[in-house]
């Protein structure tokens, strides 16, 4: 389940209201493999079939079908001052 904190969803209806997880390419090594936590980005995914649409407190948000069941949220990061949004609770796999 995919929740929004207060301040993200106020960072959000700033700007649109739509948003979506844009998953980084899988590292597949001989020992390992790595899949780095999703990039939260403003508007619509170009490939629209990859993904399930969620509205969460009238938030649209586009999830990847491969990660709709995990328990994540989408938050507000703070570096220098600038402010990003961020997914919190991804584990590395």
């Amino acid at each position: 389940m995919l929740t929004i904190t207060p301040e993200a969803k106020e960072m959000i209806e700033g700007r649109e209201k739509t948003v979506f997880l844009d998953m980084p390419v899988a590292i597949r090594g001989c020992c390992f493999d790595l899949q780095e936590r999703p990039v939260v980005r403003f508007g619509t995914p170009g490939k629209k079939g990859d993904f399930v649409q969620k509205v969460i407190d009238g938030i649209t948000v586009f999830v990847p079908d491969v990660i709709t069941e995990l328990e994540l949220t989408i938050t507000v990061s703070s570096f220098f001052g600038r402010k990003k949004l961020f997914v919190e609770g991804w584990r590395y796999i």
